[in-house]
């Protein structure tokens, strides 16, 4: 399938807002999860923030729907194209329905009333995150887990097809990681394309659709998790010895530690 978002010959190199990365060629697909992991350090967010025009580049290009990044105009970007950083800003006053109904600004006029679509997308990202009981809530006084999922809520209603995602699974507990999980497969089955940022390398074997592992800022294997999770690709990454063994019921990767406890 035609990829939606594509980095060919990414390069970027040393600077105050990151480490260098690349050269890169990479592409996300309507109806995939691609996971980006990598020891930390290794450029996983510089990629991402690269991939959401964020910051420069050096080399090479992104492309969205077939166009230059930089060719897009903001409002016009922001409808298509989602970005959920590592931490946002908490704001103070704000309900949690209003934060995520500040997410629809790429589509509203320059008054910034919602119209009933806007509503309706909002009311839809409150209940598929589960956020509907919490939705008078001012946003400074969530949990780091609530406020993930307010973040994670904010990009689902902004209604952009491509979802750029810095560790989505940060703050989550277990319970809610499964169910994040869920929701991105269910939403990128939908059509949708997302990229996130993970460190869990069961997760990304059980959830994703295609990985990429970085090291070093570069890219040293990309593909099926099957395919690119063997036990001497992690440790080479990683630094740590593993053993990877298959889930008798999902058939996906388990990563785990080998060697001795403490």
């Amino acid at each position: 399938m035609q990829a939606v978002l594509e980095a060919r010959g990414l390069r970027r190199r040393v600077s105050d807002s990151g480490g260098a990365v690349g050269p890169i060629d990479l592409a996300a697909r309507p109806g995939e999860l691609l996971g980006i992991l990598g020891p930390n350090g290794a450029g996983k967010t510089t990629l991402l923030r690269a991939l959401a025009g964020l910051i420069p580049i050096d080399e090479g290009e992104v492309r969205l729907h077939g166009r230059v990044l930089s060719a897009w105009e903001g409002r016009e970007r922001a409808r298509a194209l989602g970005y959920v950083p590592q931490r946002e800003p908490t704001p103070e006053g704000w309900s949690v329905r209003a934060w995520v109904a500040q997410s629809r600004a790429p589509h509203t006029s320059w008054t910034g009333a919602l119209r009933q679509s806007d509503e309706r997308a909002v009311e839809a990202a409150l209940s598929e995150w589960a956020l509907l009981p919490l939705a008078g809530r001012d946003v400074s006084t969530l949990s780091g887990g609530e406020l993930r999922r307010c973040a994670l809520a904010r990009s689902f209603a902004q209604g952009a097809g491509v979802l750029l995602l810095d560790e989505p699974l940060a703050a989550l507990d277990l319970g809610q990681q499964v169910a994040c999980c869920r929701r991105l497969r269910s939403w990128v089955r939908a059509g949708g394309a997302a990229v996130a940022v993970l460190h869990d390398l069961t997760a990304a074997s059980r959830w994703c659709d295609r990985v990429a592992l970085l090291r070093g800022g570069a890219l040293v294997a990309s593909g099926l998790p099957e395919e690119v999770f063997t036990e001497a690709a992690i440790e080479s990454a990683f630094g740590v010895p593993v053993r990877v063994s298959v889930d008798p019921e999902t058939g996906s990767r388990m990563v785990i530690p080998s060697g001795e406890g403490d």
